[in-house]
C-alpha cells in the first residue's frame, strides 16, 4: 500500500519513536534543568520528523531529497545530543547503544526512500551537463 501521508513512512515513524524518547530522556534528573540543551535536543529530534514530513508533502524529486538530506542532518545532530548524555551521566553505554541503533535504523530507512529519487536526480544532472 503507498504512504498517503509522511506518518505512513516506515522512516517517520521510526523517528517520531526517537522523537518521544528524546522527550522522556529531557525529563530525566541529571538533565531536566538544563533547559538549554533539553530545548536544542527536542528540537534536532522533531526536525528530524517535520523535514521528513516536509519532503513527503513534495512532489519533485530534488526538493524530495533535500529535506530528506536535511532530516539526517538533524539526525546526526540527535545522535551527538546522544553522545553528550552519556557523557552527563544520564544514559548509560547501553542506552546510548540501542538509541543509537535506533538512529542508524531511521537513517537507513530514510535513505532507502530517497535513494530512488536521488537516481533521478543524478540522471537530471547528467542529461544537463554540455558535451
Amino acid at each position: 500500500m503507498a504512504a498517503r501521508d509522511a506518518s505512513d513512512l516506515h522512516c517517520w515513524r521510526l523517528a517520531d519513536q526517537l522523537r518521544r524518547d528524546v522527550l522522556g530522556l529531557c525529563r530525566r534528573e541529571h538533565v531536566s534543568d538544563d533547559r538549554r540543551f533539553c530545548t536544542g535536543f527536542r528540537d534536532a529530534a522533531g526536525s528530524v520528523c517535520r523535514n521528513l514530513s516536509e519532503g513527503f508533502a513534495r512532489y519533485e524529486s530534488a526538493e524530495i531529497v533535500q529535506f530528506f538530506r536535511y532530516a539526517l542532518a538533524s539526525l546526526a545532530e540527535v545522535k551527538d545530543y546522544l553522545k553528550e548524555c552519556e557523557e552527563r551521566g544520564v544514559i548509560d553505554a547501553a542506552e546510548l547503544a540501542r538509541f543509537v541503533d535506533k538512529c542508524e535504523h531511521t537513517k537507513a530507512t530514510a535513505t532507502k526512500f530517497m535513494k530512488p529519487h536521488l537516481t533521478k536526480v543524478q540522471q537530471s544532472n547528467r542529461s544537463r551537463r554540455p558535451k
